[in-house]
């Protein structure tokens, strides 16, 4: 049975016989508590001085080795025999060489060969190992060795080996009899919740573990026999069968995953995860990443599934790939298709990505100039819940953006944006585009120092190759003026020990015009094709609060509020003053209670001055209790009728046009997560709308780590508006831990109080 290793983000299991692993599943849960031990000496080079042959008790012995490293002996009784030109210590003894540190009953070292003998409660320690042993026989220039009846802890892995006979090649390297291996914390002759005996094993930290005549044994009972184990140690991948995934769903049945991962390269791997979905049939998942040098990377998936309902074959792609040619020149490329309308919303256990209105792919070439920048991109939207063959596809844009800050060394600043895009569609009319739109502002201009002034100006030629029902050509001409105002003051006020409170302001106004122009023959396809009459005053005022001291700063307090005037006549449906616009996220502060150290409120809100009521109003709360529990309430409220629309093609700032009346949007988010007594830990999220009183999903994760925190089990349950789902994990510290949803989302529910843990099965290294 073989295991191999993914590098830092995951690691794989590889078996020659295959049904033994659901045994684990099965016999795991009756693991109990246990710890770990196991290790490798870092034994070094030493060499002694001739002292005279019979010495009293305490007495010290100090001298250079060839490496020129000082050696200190300490005993009950020290001996030099001259003849053999050996040490001979007994009695409390303590030999150190730079980090080595050695304790035994008694102990004999050979002046010319370098071997050091030792026997009676040995104990070698340095900064990497801690070896126990009945006896140990040590070439302290060639650190090779055999230990007897002994016990290895590797400090950085926290693994444990024990072996009745260890003969040890280099300070890596070790051949093991009759013995076993853990990762639990099995102190004082403690029996660990989990073990591999062996008959013999090879161990080399920095490559793998080989064993024969090898069984899984939990709480010492045989569970597994495994005639041949591999399992490997230390950072580099290594191919080999993933750790399978197991679940139930209501409407698929019983799910099967079991990967294989293959180190291609040092540069590339590729993932193959076949799964059986008794109730719907099976497929594979083919996973590729790629690091070819440090600034070209990737990582693409494709899943495939025969529905045995549908009787067809169906599948989704998802890749990106990123790639910089040189410092100014980069190409950026996102693949998310699927085989049909409908894949997402029968398979994927997201709901984010089950309500999904469509789905975007798109690749970009970006050349840096000295003064700007040119693009060329394609974008192609599959529509999923909405949209069909008429969608407009980019294919392809082309677009130039020039910028100089000092026009000869003057406080105005030029600017141009050039597109040219040709947009495609299966059904219907294709129609091109090009944009010019060149700007001036002027920077620089104050008031004392305490009011900045910004004149800005943009002027847009759009032309299209047809119009909406005319095959000729069409355009539009426009312009854009703004004229801005803006300030930041702010005032620090002491606090005590160092620390200050920050309050500062930053009030803005601006208005901006955009004359009326005909554009009912114009095609609409985005931002560019909409551009409206605007005469419109924007203010806002960004209001801020934070604490600064001990060389760290933490905002307790950001409030935004905005709101537009129309100068001129509204534009349909609205006001003559907008909603206005409140943004606030509220921190609590640096140690401000002993029992909640988090506190944080996000809520973004549009407040109808004319009707006097919120017209949106979402909020996110969390509260969090250390690393024992924490909970986050959010709501999502939108009222039935019209609603202000966030900004424009001009200023993101700004509340000059209402949409069409839309109906209600009431949205309830709740989750958090709690430590409970004897290891365990549970946690959930949940979605609903309280306008159709339907759950959209609705996640339960619990998790059960040992006390030593050498393995864990987990179990997650999503429930969904057409199935449920149930999926089972588990990880043995240091070795395994089942990948896939079930890990992802008890990460993100259980993340925030199980931050920085061993042996979970999201990080089990």
């Amino acid at each position: 049975m073989t295991y191999a290793n993914l590098g830092d983000d995951r690691c794989v299991l590889s078996r020659r016989s295959h049904g033994l692993i659901l045994g684990i599943l099965i016999f795991i849960t009756i693991l109990t508590a246990g710890e770990t031990v196991f290790g490798q000496s870092d034994a070094s080079v030493v060499e002694s001085e001739e002292v005279p042959a019979a010495s009293s008790a305490e007495k010290d012995s100090a001298e250079s080795t060839s490496q020129g490293v000082p050696v200190t002996i300490n005993a009950d009784r020290i001996e030099y025999d001259n003849d053999r030109e050996e040490y001979h210590a007994t009695g409390a003894v303590d030999i150190t060489r730079g980090p080595i540190h050695l304790n035994a009953d008694e102990a004999t070292l050979q002046k010319l060969t370098g071997r050091l003998t030792a026997r009676g409660h040995v104990h070698l320690r340095d900064v990497k190992a801690d070896i126990w042993s009945e006896e140990l026989e040590l070439n302290l220039n060639t650190e090779a060795g055999v230990i007897t009846n002994g016990n290895i802890f590797l400090k950085e892995q926290n693994s444990f080996v024990t072996g009745r006979r260890l003969q040890r090649f280099s300070e890596t390297h070790y051949r093991i009899k009759e013995g076993s291996f853990t990762n639990c914390d099995a102190k004082n002759g403690e029996i660990p919740a989990w073990r591999f005996n062996f008959h013999d094993m090879d161990v080399e930290y920095e490559d793998s573990l080989f064993g024969k005549g090898v069984w899984f044994n939990v709480n010492d009972v045989p569970v597994i026999p495994l005639p041949t184990f591999r399992y490997p140690l230390g950072a580099s991948r290594k191919s080999g069968f993933l750790f399978p995934t197991t679940g139930y769903n209501t409407q698929f049945g019983y799910q099967y995953r079991q990967g294989y991962f293959w180190a291609i390269n040092p540069s590339n791997d590729l993932t193959i995860s076949p799964q059986i979905l008794t109730e719907r049939g099976g497929g594979a998942d083919l996973e590729y990443r790629y690091m070819w040098n440090r600034l070209t990377k990737g990582e693409w998936l494709i899943r495939s599934l025969y529905d045995t309902q549908q009787h067809r074959g169906r599948a989704e792609v998802r890749g990106a790939h990123a790639q910089q040619f040189n410092p100014d020149l980069s190409l950026r490329m996102r693949a998310n298709f699927s085989s049909d309308r409908t894949v997402l919303q029968n398979f994927s256990s997201s709901g984010t990505q089950r309500a999904l209105p469509s789905q975007e792919s798109h690749l970009t070439i970006l050349q840096r100039l000295d003064h700007g920048a040119f693009y060329l991109t394609g974008q192609y939207i599959q529509p999923l819940a909405t949209g069909g063959n008429s969608t407009f596809q980019r294919l392809p844009e082309i677009g130039h953006r020039f910028m100089n800050p000092s026009v000869l060394g003057s406080p105005i600043s030029l600017t141009a944006e050039t597109t040219a895009v040709q947009f495609h569609r299966q059904t219907g009319f294709d129609v091109g585009r090009i944009d010019v739109m060149p700007g001036l502002s002027m920077e620089g201009l104050h008031l004392g120092h305490a009011l900045g002034f910004r004149p800005q100006v943009k002027f847009r030629e759009v032309g299209y190759t047809r119009g909406l029902t005319e095959k000729s050509a069409q355009h539009r001409e426009t312009f854009w003026v703004g004229a801005e105002l803006f300030s930041n003051v702010s005032k620090r006020f002491s606090f005590g020990d160092g620390n200050w409170i920050r309050h500062s302001l930053q009030p803005n106004v601006i208005y901006e015009y955009v004359p009326q122009t005909k554009q009912s023959e114009l095609v609409q396809i985005d931002a560019v094709d909409d551009l409206i009459q605007k005469s419109l005053v924007t203010y806002s005022l960004k209001n801020r609060l934070s604490q600064i001291g001990g060389g760290k700063s933490n905002a307790w307090l950001d409030l935004f509020f905005a709101q537009s005037y129309h100068v001129a006549n509204p534009p349909p449906l609205a006001s003559r003053f907008s909603d206005i616009w409140t943004r606030g996220h509220f921190h609590s502060p640096v140690d401000s209670s002993a029992f909640i150290s988090a506190f944080n409120l996000r809520v973004d809100a549009f407040y109808d001055p004319n009707r006097k009521y919120f017209s949106q109003m979402n909020t996110d709360v969390l509260i969090q209790s250390r690393q024992t529990w924490y909970m986050t309430v959010g709501q999502r409220y939108t009222k039935e009728g019209t609603r202000v629309r966030r900004g424009d093609i001009w200023n993101p700032v700004s509340f000059n046009e209402v949409l069409a009346p839309d109906e209600e949007i009431l949205y309830l988010t709740t989750g958090g997560g709690v430590r409970l007594p004897y290891g365990v830990t549970v946690g959930t999220k949940w979605y609903h709308d309280l306008r159709t009183g339907q759950t959209a999903e609705w996640d339960v994760v619990g998790l059960y780590q040992n006390p030593c925190r050498c393995f864990s089990l987990g179990l997650t349950y999503t429930r969904l508006p057409d199935r449920s789902q149930f999926e089972f994990l588990i990880s043995l510290t240091g070795l395994w831990g089942t990948q896939g949803h079930g890990t992802q989302l008890m990460k993100l529910i259980l993340g925030p109080i199980m931050a920085g843990e061993r042996g979970i099965p999201w990080d089990y290294r």
